[in-house]
């Protein structure tokens, strides 16, 4: 069972102890007053037979205290926890889990807050032991980018008659193309000085580098390898972006899932 809300509040990223400059390289235009159309998933563990009634008072419960602490707030300069703790997606999943956590009497599996389209945390409340002994309490990140490009679904191991049967009017002879929507999701311990689970620049680099300079408006079959020997097809590009992808995440922080919509009503994923 899920249930969903909606708040609007502005922040801003600054840690007092670094410069403006230093600011500014590691959280870019976010070091600027701004604001967000926020909305929060949650997520229970709950029967089928738990009544309508119940639900209503827990939607009340967190409509209440998003109402009260979040919304039409400035996060960083009012609210307590957000002038410690710098208002991350990462930091308000984790904030709100465990302020509903002591409040609802039904079991909590997720909270994510989404920021915008193109940027969400989801917070499950569970340890994940270390080697060390220690535990620690991941949160997922969910970055999205958008990338064009054309293909022809077509293997040149196969005749013309053959293609045609496997893929339809997706083997005519001068292709077709996509707007891409691709979400990239990482999960690991968040930073307690920067609130994140990593820097977002630096995800925004790795994947503008490994993916989005190879495939946004290139014809894959004839400008990409490998797609000049096996079809283009979606499940080939998550595979191909998971093997450029994946070398650079460590044990700590991992990629956890790749997402990829060809349209709105078909996406192909994979998950760790």
């Amino acid at each position: 069972m899920a249930q969903e809300f909606a708040f609007e509040a502005s922040h801003f990223y600054r840690l007092p102890h670094l410069s403006p400059e230093e600011n500014a390289r590691l959280f870019g235009n976010a070091t600027r007053h701004h604001g967000h159309n926020y909305r929060v998933r949650v997520c229970y563990a709950a029967s089928p037979e738990t009544p309508p009634a119940l639900w209503e008072q827990i939607a009340h419960i967190v409509r209440n205290l998003i109402d009260t602490e979040l919304d039409h707030r400035c996060l960083s300069a009012e609210h307590p926890y957000f002038q410690q703790h710098l208002p991350t997606t990462e930091n308000l999943a984790i904030y709100l889990w465990h302020a509903l956590h002591s409040k609802v009497h039904i079991p909590i599996e997720q909270v994510e807050v989404l920021e915008s389209e193109m940027l969400a945390s989801a917070y499950t409340g569970e340890p994940q032991p270390l080697p060390s002994g220690k535990n620690i309490h991941p949160v997922s990140l969910t970055r999205a980018y958008s990338f064009s490009c054309a293909h022809r679904l077509y293997n040149p191991q196969l005749s013309e008659a053959e293609n045609r049967a496997h893929f339809g009017k997706c083997a005519n002879p001068y292709g077709h193309g996509h707007d891409y929507r691709l979400e990239v999701t990482v999960r690991g311990p968040v930073d307690p000085t920067t609130g994140m689970v990593l820097p977002l620049a630096w995800l925004d680099a790795l994947v503008q580098k490994e993916i989005l300079e190879v495939l946004d408006h290139r014809y894959l079959n004839e400008e990409v390898p490998p797609f000049d020997q096996i079809p283009p097809t979606s499940e080939n590009l998550v595979a191909f972006i998971v093997a450029r992808l994946i070398p650079h995440f460590t044990n700590a922080t991992r990629l956890v899932r790749v997402r990829l919509y060809e349209t709105p009503r078909s996406y192909f994923e994979w998950e760790a």
